[in-house]
């Protein structure tokens, strides 16, 4: 796992570097006490897994520079340093899997370390069987955007922008979907993966990171809410 460290103060970075790398994880680190030489590393195409980032930085806090990261199309995951969770709503648009309270310890570091890892092996191992043309295909959860039902057929919206259409019902379907966590129905036709959502427009639609409109229905008043709790929960 390679992950980046941008914290202003370097006696607090050096000590979260020594505890990453004696956490029993196979870690490789790169620190930084400024944010935008941070940024430019990733720019650079650096193979970043995680940022643990401080949020109370001189001339661009942490929320900045993950804001900046995403902007940059940056697929990592981002962990803030903190010393409290009143920062909680800026995460959700930026999507922080979690918090590390400041100062860390190594019972800290290793629970955000585990989490990290479980998440990952999901991402690449869980998903649904789409039949498709004669043919069937693994499509992994990470890859779904959101579900939609049309007549008889089941529109799988892909993260990269592609579809895919399979005879099957929307029961059977939801069924496999909302089994995991990631997933929300919004709409008697809808399921979404909150993981691809970029923002709430009012209390009508999510948009996702494509651009799509998923609409909410007034009969999935909890949507909004499940929605705003996983991310404000970190993934967890």
């Amino acid at each position: 796992m390679y992950i980046l460290i941008c914290d202003d103060m370097i006696a607090e970075a050096d000590k979260l570097e020594g505890l990453l790398n004696d956490s029993g994880f196979e870690i490789n680190t790169a620190v930084f006490t400024d944010a935008n030489d941070a940024l430019e590393h990733i720019r650079s195409g650096a193979p970043v897994d995680v940022c643990f980032l401080d949020i109370v930085m001189p001339e661009m806090s942490g929320v900045e520079l993950a804001e900046a990261l995403r902007a940059e199309k940056y697929p990592g995951e981002i962990v803030f340093l903190t010393t409290s969770n009143e920062y909680a709503a800026e995460s959700y648009q930026v999507k922080a899997f979690s918090y590390l309270i400041k100062p860390p310890d190594s019972d800290g570091v290793y629970k955000i370390l585990s989490e990290l890892e479980q998440a990952k092996k999901d991402d690449d191992t869980v998903g649904i069987i789409v039949k498709t043309a004669g043919s069937k295909r693994l499509v992994l959860f990470r890859d779904i955007s959101h579900v939609e039902v049309m007549g008889n057929n089941i529109h799988f919206r892909l993260t990269d922008g592609t579809e895919l259409v399979t005879r099957a019902t929307f029961a059977e379907t939801a069924l496999a979907l909302l089994a995991d966590k990631r997933f929300i129905q919004c709409h008697r036709s809808y399921i979404v993966n909150i993981s691809d959502i970029n923002r709430v427009q009012g209390s009508e639609d999510f948009i996702t990171q494509n651009g799509a409109r998923v609409p909410i229905s007034r009969n999935y008043p909890n949507a909004v809410k499940q929605y705003i709790a996983w991310v404000a929960g970190g993934k967890k």
